[in-house]
C-alpha cells in the first residue's frame, strides 16, 4: 500500500488525490508544469497497487529531472510511457494543445485540452489512470463467451 507522509493510502484516497490532480492540472496556467510533473510523479511513487500504473514506466527520478533541467517539458512527460502505450499530440481548432493517450488493456483514449502542451500531456495520463478506477470496479464492457476464437 502507498504512503503519504508516512501515512498508509488506500486505493480510494489514491483515485480522489489522482482526480484532484487531473482537475488542477485542467485548470493550470503554462508556467506551472514543472511543479505539477513532480505531484504526479509523488502520486506514482505513493500507489497503493502496482497494477495502477499498468502502461506507465516512470524512469528514475533523477533521469526525469534532467529532463526538466535543459527544458524538455513535453519529454518529461512523455518518457513516463510505457513502449505498449499510445498517445497523440494535436491542437483545437481555437489554438488549444491536445494530447491523446491509450494505456494498455484499456477500451478508450482520454483526450486533455491544456494550457499547453505539456499540461495537455499530463492530463490526459491523470485522466487515464483516473480512468481506470471505474474500468476496475465494475469489471470489463463486455464478456467474450468461452469457446469464442478472436482473430
Amino acid at each position: 500500500m502507498g504512503s503519504r507522509n508516512g501515512i498508509p493510502m488506500d486505493r480510494s484516497e489514491w483515485f480522489n488525490r489522482l482526480d484532484e490532480l487531473a482537475q488542477t492540472i485542467k485548470g493550470a496556467q503554462a508556467g506551472q508544469e514543472i511543479a505539477l510533473l513532480r505531484l504526479f510523479l509523488d502520486l506514482l511513487d505513493h500507489a497503493p497497487e502496482a497494477l495502477l500504473l499498468q502502461g506507465l514506466m516512470p524512469p528514475p527520478r533523477d533521469r526525469i529531472e534532467a529532463v526538466l533541467a535543459v527544458g524538455a517539458l513535453e519529454s518529461a512527460v512523455l518518457i513516463l510511457m510505457g513502449e505498449d502505450s499510445g498517445f497523440c499530440l494535436s491542437r483545437g481548432a481555437d489554438g488549444t494543445p491536445l494530447a491523446s493517450v491509450l494505456l494498455p488493456y484499456r477500451f478508450e483514449e482520454t483526450t486533455s485540452g491544456g494550457a499547453s502542451m505539456t499540461l495537455a500531456c499530463l492530463g490526459a495520463l491523470a485522466g487515464a489512470l483516473n480512468g481506470a478506477e471505474r474500468r476496475m470496479a465494475t469489471g470489463a464492457y463486455f464478456e467474450i463467451p468461452a469457446g469464442t476464437i478472436l482473430h
